[in-house]
């Protein structure tokens, strides 16, 4: 049997928090450890996390009474990286889970089922679904990437990529990476989850302008970047103005890239055949 670890950081998830690791507690396959990072919240959330870990052994609780680093995308892997520094078993696979998120009760036992079947798997989830008029639809998000509060890495592949790197993008680079190491990534969109609180389509304009740099940072160049660019102003429905902002932003200002040349290049090269498929398809 493989070792499950989770990891879940949370930020006023007072109205979520039970409910999600509830969920967890009804599953088929049983976690080994799962710990519960508070990142400096002020609602209830903590005392909410310090119940379930006084009445469950397996469930740790890391308090904080200071939020991390409020950068995008910074914040909640510091917050995981707390979590991660304490776990205190060993661990065959390790997820990371945002505290919004209901699981069906076989979603573990899925999630040990498909890293056992597969020695090149190094990173699985289900999909997100969203409450609309009483039914649960898919999020209007690509159904292909490993979403960012439904994650699962094996050892040999967290390990491989170097953890997550605190930083916007953060979920995007470690799907990339994990392909560069040789990696498998796979999303089985038969198994849902309801998310309880949907991510927002609407995006600011600074929102936008983060979303640009992430583009430059993963080194995509030029000609890929404008393509991203564009492609993400229409799916996610953000300001194209805001997002090629970012982007020229951060060339102009020749920001530290998140990867190396050598990952670079495999990036633009993997995104550059994805490009082709579809066209070809």
């Amino acid at each position: 049997m493989v070792s499950i670890s989770i990891i879940i950081p949370f930020f006023n998830e007072e109205a979520h928090l039970e409910q999600s690791v509830s969920s967890l507690l009804a599953q088929t396959y049983a976690p080994n450890q799962l710990i519960l990072v508070d990142d400096g919240s002020t609602d209830n959330s903590a005392e909410i996390a310090s119940k379930l870990q006084s009445k469950y052994s397996f469930i740790s609780f890391i308090s904080s009474k200071t939020t991390s680093a409020h950068q995008p995308g910074q914040k909640v892997i510091h917050a995981f990286n707390r979590g991660l520094s304490a776990l205190s078993k060993p661990w065959d696979i390790i997820c990371k889970f945002d505290a919004d998120i209901i699981f069906p009760p076989h979603y573990l036992e899925t999630v040990a089922t498909s890293f056992s079947q597969s020695k090149t798997l190094g990173m699985f989830s289900g999909v997100l679904t969203i409450e609309k008029n009483g039914f649960w639809e898919l999020e209007n998000i690509a159904t292909q990437h490993v979403r960012g509060p439904v994650k699962a890495y094996s050892e040999a592949c967290f390990k491989a990529i170097g953890g997550l790197r605190p930083a916007l993008g953060w979920d995007t680079v470690d799907a990339l990476l994990a392909r560069f190491h040789g990696f498998d990534v796979e999303v089985n969109n038969d198994l849902t989850v309801k998310h309880l609180r949907p991510t927002g389509f609407q995006y600011s304009q600074n929102a936008a302008k983060a979303k640009g740099e992430v583009f430059y940072v993963l080194g995509y160049g030029l000609d890929l970047g404008i393509i991203a660019c564009i492609k993400w102003s229409i799916k996610q429905r953000g300001s194209l103005t805001g997002v090629l902002l970012g982007f020229f932003g951060a060339w102009l200002k020749n920001k530290p890239k998140l990867v190396t040349k050598k990952e670079r290049m495999f990036i633009r090269k993997y995104r550059w055949s994805q490009i082709r498929r579809r066209f070809i398809s």
